[in-house]
């Protein structure tokens, strides 16, 4: 299909730098159309972030425990990070189109199958098929953010590729917030039809981003990295910069002729049996290798910048270049990613924040349901309103309230319930798209000042001490009582998983290459998977056990509530 070519690159060859002003503009012109796809793109795929502001509504019509709702939950997170690096792998060889097409059909059967389980036109919705539903959304939602971002990353130079992934992961952030509060505004207080608005809404925005996005390689300084690549194969090898650069320890040597899109993981094998003679030593180890290179670097004063890593703790002041290497000529993937150091650090900081930020994505719905309920604790009636389902299907009797006076005072309550979640879902949501944005725009100027690409790693601090003030914040005694004091917790958590997801991709991008970006940030991505799938589980397992263990206590606690109620209208 014409629609999966990328638009030829404007440094394919000798004079391809000299393009003339107006086919530049034109360049520019059809990159931020596709920019906009992306981030029309990135505004439903984000909507697994949603699942909180309908999930407590879906437990109690179809009486799941809150370790099955939880369940249901990581359905769609493990859709949306395990499959990354499939969906990262095909995109890269495939392009972004068909992905897209996949998505528009995988997120509407996955959302209009949860609606039909939820309504009860469909009769079978056990926790299993709940799991592959909610798993399809998460699928489908992983193979348009993967195309939106891939089509971004490698449209986009060095000094804006920050900000555009930043806009694209900040409509990620957005979707929660951009669904729960259109849903509120059309259907107060009706799940069933907010979950068929994210099915047609999603498959609209894919529809939308399959004709819009198409891969523009960047225009930017094409001429500088000619110019810094004519004087690197004077003396018969060009350096490729590796994750070795800024931390780890591989170093890859290649000729020019190896940086055709063909390249492979065997590019260096393949090197070393065309050119046996190089490096003036074929038969030498990779080691010796390496450190005949560096001397040879050493002698002519040309230092990368960031070629002794950002641990070592050597000025960067005493530095003598600060010119970094094009992510197009980085190409770690495959076995040599596991090799990295760079990896792992960024696979572990990713876990713990983004498993900390799902406990509450996924749940802050039943938290501010259960605040709510222990708010109004001192008024039964509005409490049995809004658990009216439960009162009458688990425990069905007969109480002096007038049926309209009743389902006046449920869907109040419920209204109202919902409405808060609504809010809390927002504020992360918010605060998500926040993080993400000011986070692509503080890393670009903190390259632009330092004119280094490695100081873009420092911004984690940012990330930690955000996620570390949310969790002691939601663990002081006394702190959160209320569904106002939840604001804070939601507040800081969603900054600090937008500023997570809003610097993780440049720096993947960066360190690992342009390449195979996908499929690299893919394997990255799967960390959400391990803590958060945890700590849900943990969550799920502790509400449950603060619930009566058995329909028996449940169908007394009912009663009694009930017979309050019953009181409190006879007055």
């Amino acid at each position: 299909m014409a629609l999966t070519q990328p638009f030829p690159s404007p440094h394919a060859h000798g004079a391809s730098h000299h393009l003339p002003p107006e086919e530049r503009k034109r360049l520019l012109r059809r990159k931020i159309i596709s920019l906009a796809g992306s981030v029309c793109v990135a505004l439903s795929a984000g909507s697994n972030y949603a699942f909180s502001s309908f999930a407590p509504q879906l437990q109690e019509s179809l009486h799941l425990t809150s370790t099955q709702i939880n369940l249901v939950g990581i359905a769609g997170n493990a859709g949306v990070y395990l499959s990354s690096p499939l969906w990262g792998r095909f995109i890269d060889k495939r392009g972004p189109q068909t992905a897209l097409i996949v998505a528009a059909v995988l997120v509407p059967i996955g959302y209009a199958g949860l609606s039909l389980s939820y309504t009860g036109d469909w009769s079978l919705h056990s926790t299993g098929l709940l799991f592959c539903l909610n798993l399809l959304t998460g699928l489908g939602n992983s193979g348009g953010f993967t195309a939106a971002m891939n089509a971004q990353a490698k449209s986009w130079g060095g000094s804006r590729r920050g900000t555009a992934t930043a806009l694209v992961l900040s409509g990620f952030g957005l979707s929660a917030s951009f669904y729960s509060s259109l849903s509120h505004l059309l259907f107060p207080g009706n799940t069933g039809d907010y979950l068929l608005l994210l099915a047609f809404g999603s498959m609209t925005s894919m529809l939308i981003g399959l004709g819009l996005i198409k891969i523009i390689p960047p225009t930017e300084a094409a001429g500088e990295r000619e110019q810094t690549d004519t004087s690197r194969t004077s003396s018969g090898y060009l350096r490729h910069r590796t994750s070795s650069d800024i931390g780890a320890r591989a170093t890859i040597w290649q000729q020019p002729e190896a940086l055709s899109a063909e390249a492979t993981d065997d590019e260096s094998d393949t090197h070393d049996r065309l050119h046996p003679h190089a490096n003036g030593a074929a038969e030498s180890s990779r080691n010796t290798a390496v450190a005949a290179s560096s001397d040879e670097i050493e002698a002519t004063g040309n230092i990368d910048p960031e070629s002794q890593g950002l641990l070592s703790g050597r000025d960067e002041s005493k530095r003598t270049s600060r010119a970094d290497i094009d992510p197009s000529q980085i190409d770690i993937s495959g076995r040599r990613l596991f090799q990295q150091v760079d990896f792992y650090l960024i696979f572990f900081v990713m876990t713990l924040v983004s498993g900390a930020g799902l406990l509450l994505i996924n749940n802050v719905g039943t938290i501010t349901k259960t605040l709510w309920d222990y708010n109004h604790r001192d008024n039964p009636v509005l409490v049995a309103a809004d658990n009216a389902d439960l009162l009458f299907k688990r425990a069905p009797v007969d109480i002096a309230v007038s049926a309209s006076d009743f389902e006046t005072l449920k869907r109040d309550a419920k209204a109202a319930v919902q409405h808060l979640q609504a809010q809390q879902v927002s504020a992360i949501s918010l605060c998500n798209f926040s993080g993400r944005i000011i986070i692509g725009l503080l890393s670009d100027l903190l390259v632009n000042k330092t004119a280094s690409a490695a100081n873009r790693v420092w911004l984690l601090i940012v990330v930690t001490t955000l996620a570390l003030a949310s969790q002691l914040l939601a663990a002081f005694p006394g702190a959160i009582s209320t569904v106002d004091d939840l604001f804070a917790v939601s507040t800081l958590t969603g900054l600090a998983y937008g500023t997570l997801f809003g610097v993780c991709p440049t720096l993947v991008f960066e360190w690992f290459g342009m390449k195979h970006f996908s499929q690299n940030y893919g394997f990255v991505s799967l960390s959400p998977v391990v803590a958060g799938n945890v700590f849900n589980l943990l969550f799920g397992r502790i509400y449950d056990s603060h619930v009566p263990p058995s329909d028996t206590s449940m169908l007394s606690v009912l009663s009694v509530l009930s017979v309050v109620v019953m009181g409190e209208a006879l007055k």
